[in-house]
């Protein structure tokens, strides 16, 4: 049946009403209140529809048959469809479960720490002001990198000590320099003096060399010996042609004697003041550098490196007199002392420092640690220190697990919890394991059992439930089965309940339905 769309199709499907007799004005009324009716039954068809949709019951139109609403032929919070197109690309396939035998699964709570032996707690060993900062919080420096900078009076203090230091080793090499010549020069004079060079050809010989006050002594001292023997001669002579007497003769002889044993006096008196000269000079200078190399080691006590080779290389006068002028003496820098990640600081510009606070923590997360209470019956499952036998699983990475190796097994047993620490080893070189983290640590047991398995990478987790995927009736259908799973073992994933041995499960491309079935679910919601 048809609802009436116009006013005349309303009237003809009324029923007839018998002819009377009326007046017109009676006539004219019911015309009126008939016309009042059938407007408002018509203005009340649209509204009955409005509410026959809000009520779930729909309103046949003419000509139209309705069917009731069909049922999904799956559940899509479980079970996905995948395109054919996405099957061959996934490399989706099916295999059955099967039993293997695998380890008792033995496994003790842990929990993952810094490694002590790669963290430190950088102090400054002066007390100073923070002048600037250059490494932040979880920033990932390397050893040498400055990580902040300080005005320190002591470290100023220290460091023109230094300079002090290195201005009278440069004083004391110079005027040991000018010894070891003369005394070189004196040395080779001396072999000439004892052979009668001629006083004229020493002067040219010795006119451009370092001779000191030694110049003096040894020349002149040699001149009075050739004046003496020179009146000695002539007055031998004299006395030889009956010219003069005896006591000229003696006179001049004890005269050059005199002189003679005047001049080797002077020959060994300066040889040796020479020799020693330059040998106080030298000890002076080893003083000097002694005296450099103590300075240049208060800078290191105070955290400041200094090269020793380069402390004691010569500078020049003009510019040792003016180093300190110009040198920054003041600005002391603490560098990273190896690789790793500032976990924490404190540390902030114009902040007064002294020796006992703390501005950073560096630590190094490549490797971490791993400690656990091994209960006293598990004992025996410990591997030896060393060897890296421990699987370590976390429970943000399901389905993984990391190598750890023992360092250390307690030697007491702990009469209160009757269990044995462990510490073990592992590597984290991408820093996915961080400190504070609960593991697992699966031990190795002798027993065998058989279980129900599947290859690990066909359990998958979704919404924080454990199951996998099982093909449905169609061929592109597949179905999300939660199951409770066990320990893994050669890429094998034991299964304790949800499959029996047989059933067909999808043994790759898991992940790709799991995608899927995550995007479809999220489509549904919205």
């Amino acid at each position: 049946m048809s609802l009436p769309t116009t006013t005349e199709s309303f009237t003809r499907s009324a029923p007839p009403v018998p002819a009377k007799s009326v007046s017109p004005t009676s006539s004219g009324r019911r015309w009126a209140v008939g016309s009042f009716v059938a407007v408002a039954i018509l203005a009340m068809i649209p509204l009955g529809l409005k509410l026959s949709g809000r009520l779930g019951t729909s309103v046949p139109s003419a000509g139209v048959e309705t069917k009731p609403d069909e049922k999904p032929k799956f559940d899509p919070k479980t079970t996905v469809l995948l395109p054919e197109g996405k099957m061959k690309v996934a490399g989706v396939q099916v295999g059955p479960v099967r039993k293997d035998e695998l380890a008792t699964e033995v496994s003790v709570p842990g929990q993952v720490s810094l490694n002590p032996d790669r963290r430190v707690e950088i102090k400054p060993r002066v007390s100073g002001v923070v002048r600037t900062v250059a490494a932040t919080i979880g920033r990932k420096v390397k050893a040498g990198e400055t990580l902040v900078t300080l005005d320190s009076a002591d470290v100023g203090t220290a460091r023109l000590n230094l300079r002090a230091r290195q201005r009278e080793l440069i004083t004391t090499r110079i005027d040991a320099d000018w010894k070891r010549e003369v005394s070189t020069n004196v040395a080779a004079l001396i072999p000439l003096l004892r052979k009668d060079t001629p006083t004229r050809k020493l002067e040219e010989l010795f006119r451009d060399k370092l001779l000191g006050s030694f110049r003096g002594d040894l020349l002149g001292s040699y001149a009075e010996f050739e004046i003496a023997s020179h009146e000695e001669e002539k007055q031998a002579e004299l006395f030889k042609n009956n010219l003069v007497g005896e006591h000229p003769v003696f006179l001049s002889k004890h005269t050059r004697e005199a002189k003679q044993a005047r001049f080797e006096g002077s020959l060994e008196v300066v040889r040796f003041d020479s020799a020693q000269q330059s040998r106080i000079a030298d000890q002076q200078v080893r003083a000097a550098e002694a005296a450099v190399i103590d300075a240049a080691q208060r800078l290191r006590i105070l955290g400041v490196s200094e090269d020793m080779d380069k402390v004691l290389t010569p500078l020049q006068p003009s510019a040792s007199a003016s180093i300190s002028g110009y040198e920054d003496v003041t600005v002391y820098t603490i560098v990273a002392p190896f690789d790793g990640t500032i976990v924490a600081r404190s540390a902030v510009p114009s902040q007064r420092v002294e020796p006992t606070d703390g501005l950073f923590s560096l630590a190094d997360l490549t490797t971490v640690r791993v400690t656990a209470d091994v209960p006293e019956s598990r004992v025996g499952l410990l591997p030896a220190m060393g060897k890296p036998n421990l699987q370590v699983s976390a429970a943000a990475y399901p389905g993984q697990t990391f190598s750890a190796r023992v360092i250390y097994v307690g030697e007491v047993v702990d009469p209160t919890t009757r269990t044995v620490s462990l510490l073990a080893e592992m590597p984290n070189p991408d820093g996915r394991l961080r400190p504070g983290m609960f593991v697992q640590i699966k031990l190795d047991s002798p027993d065998r059992t058989a279980a129900l398995t599947v290859p690990a990478g066909s359990v998958i987790e979704i919404e924080g439930k454990t199951g996998v995927f099982r093909p449905g009736k169609e061929s592109n259908m597949f179905t999300f089965a939660p199951v409770v799973a066990g320990g893994e073992l050669n890429g094998r994933r034991a299964i304790v309940s949800g499959l029996t041995e047989g059933d067909p499960v999808v043994v790759a491309g898991a992940f790709v339905l799991k995608s899927e079935l995550v995007l479809q679910n999220e489509a549904e919601e919205e």
